[in-house]
């Protein structure tokens, strides 16, 4: 499902990158005339810099300019997640600046063209999930980036960012998050229902 696509379509530099994030500049922040209501209906997005500054998930308002951004940072609820994940090699996990209520993380899992893409990825995740479902106090909203850098081949699979209000992890937590790399019927249904962003990085095509 790509119904965010046209709004928020970003571009990486190369294959396979770091994830990066930034500040805005204050260009990007420069105050913009706030309309009525608008304000406090803005929430729910992250930041990142791919490669500069964007806003992922955020309102037409914001990206417009017609709406003042509120403050992204590293929120303490992303940074307990984080600390959740096992160590692993193959796997880095970025917290990303978001707004008030919103957890963002970033997964890249190191493949190659061998080995089963997300074997590691996934699993992580699913362990997020589930915590995050049984916490209020972490927040409203869940944002997650994942990809897969394959170091001996084509990566034809692009930066994927998923956005999933409180509610819906929640549904996903009582049908059952499978731990392991398994798509069941709740799970097809949790990603079937997410907001969907793909960030493209050169030589991906559409769609794929």
């Amino acid at each position: 499902m790509l119904a965010s696509v046209p709004l928020f379509l970003l571009v990486a530099s190369c294959t396979g990158q770091k994830i990066e994030v930034v500040g805005p500049s204050p260009a990007a922040a420069a105050p913009q005339p706030v309309q009525p209501g608008g304000a406090s209906q803005v929430a729910g997005f992250a930041a990142i810099a791919q490669p500069t500054f964007q806003y992922i998930f955020a309102p037409p308002s914001v990206v417009l300019g017609q709406v003042p951004a509120p403050p992204t940072v590293k929120q303490p609820s992303s940074l307990a997640l984080q600390a959740l994940v096992e160590g692993h090699k193959r796997l880095e996990v970025t917290p990303l600046p978001s707004t008030d209520g919103t957890v963002a993380l970033a997964f890249v899992e190191t493949s190659t063209v061998s080995v089963r893409w997300g074997a590691v990825m996934i699993p992580a995740e699913r362990k997020l999930f589930a915590r995050f479902a049984t916490d209020a106090s972490l927040g409203n909203w869940l944002i997650v980036i994942d990809d897969v850098k394959v170091t001996d081949g084509r990566d034809p699979v692009p930066l994927t960012a998923y956005r999933w209000p409180r509610k819906d992890v929640e549904v996903y937590s009582d049908c059952g998050i499978p731990p392991q790399f398994v798509i069941d019927k709740c799970t097809d249904a949790f990603y079937g229902a997410s907001e969907t962003v793909l960030l493209y990085k050169p030589g991906n095509e559409a769609g794929q």
